[in-house]
């Protein structure tokens, strides 16, 4: 879940936080409709949409979230990122947000689950059903989705909560919003050019840093916006903050450099068994931060 590099720091899988960076006009964003989580009613009024890359479907399928909230998404995080979701989880477990994470195919309009925004932070939620025709979670869209979307959403029941306190949830509301994508690849690259690039290079810092468990190098090692989190992460707990990210520096020891994929000023490091055209096993993101490129959440 967002919120926390410990939660980041479990697995090298979790920190595979993809896309590059494509900013859009909220200006028109916007919802109606209701939240009810146990005997609580938000209302919801903004909306924010973003395409991200489903790694666990096959061929990378392009997935559509959009985040219905009382709460609107600050402009500098409207971004083809995972960096808005950390701060609605945060916003979230202050009580300070309220809100829903609809996760909808583009090319079916089928919404088959996303995450719930409570004081427990982003709570995961799903169906598995045989069809869409049985599922609970319905939403019509207004027209093609494609830079924008718009649609009514509802529940035929409501979902039970992942903790006992948060109660039974359900949602109604119709939205709004333009769809920010991320931005076009500027480059792919393997073998020699991979392993010298600077995208690659910041990742090895990132990697030794937690190898030695140098704190002040591990900081210093990611980008401006993470290191509040990260220096949140240290606070609680600095002894397990840094095992773990030994562990993970381990893990990825294991792992070969696949490919750098660049979009502007962010890129993607693939790692795998090494060999040209093989699917990537784990990723990383890194982004360009006054010049230099950190790793990013």
């Amino acid at each position: 879940m967002p919120g926390s590099w410990g939660l980041i720091c479990v697995g090298f899988a979790t920190l595979s936080l993809l896309l590059g960076v494509s900013v859009a006009n909220g200006a028109t964003d916007s919802a109606s409709g209701t939240l009810q989580v146990g005997a609580e009613r938000f209302a919801l009024k903004y909306a924010f949409g973003v395409v991200e890359q489903n790694e666990m479907a096959h061929g990378n399928k392009e997935e559509l979230k959009v985040l219905l909230s009382d709460l609107p998404v600050p402009d500098d995080l409207r971004k083809a990122s995972d960096d808005w979701l950390y701060w609605a989880d945060k916003q979230a477990r202050g009580g300070t947000l309220h809100g829903v994470v609809l996760s909808i195919d583009p090319a079916t309009g089928v919404w088959s689950g996303g995450q719930l925004l409570t004081r427990q932070g982003a709570e995961f939620y799903s169906e598995s059903v045989s069809s869409p025709e049985l599922s609970s979670l319905r939403f019509a869209p207004a027209g093609p989705i494609g830079d924008q979307v718009a649609g009514k959403l509802s529940m035929t029941a409501p979902m039970k909560g992942a903790h006992d306190e948060t109660g039974a949830w359900r949602v109604e509301a119709e939205f709004h919003a333009a769809v920010v994508r991320p931005a076009a690849v500027s480059g792919v690259l393997s073998g020699a050019p991979a392993q010298n690039s600077p995208q690659y290079k910041a990742v090895l810092a990132f990697l030794d840093a937690c190898r030695k468990k140098d704190r002040d190098a591990i900081i210093n090692s990611v980008d401006p916006q993470s290191r509040e989190s990260m220096a949140e992460l240290f606070k609680s707990n600095q002894a397990e903050a840094l095992n773990m990210f030994a562990s993970m520096a381990a893990e990825a020891a294991a792992l070969k450099l696949n490919k750098v994929t660049v979009r502007g000023d962010s890129a993607v490091i693939d790692f795998g068994d090494g060999k040209a055209g093989s699917e990537p096993k784990q990723s990383l993101r890194v982004v360009l931060a006054k010049g230099e490129w950190k790793i990013a959440q």
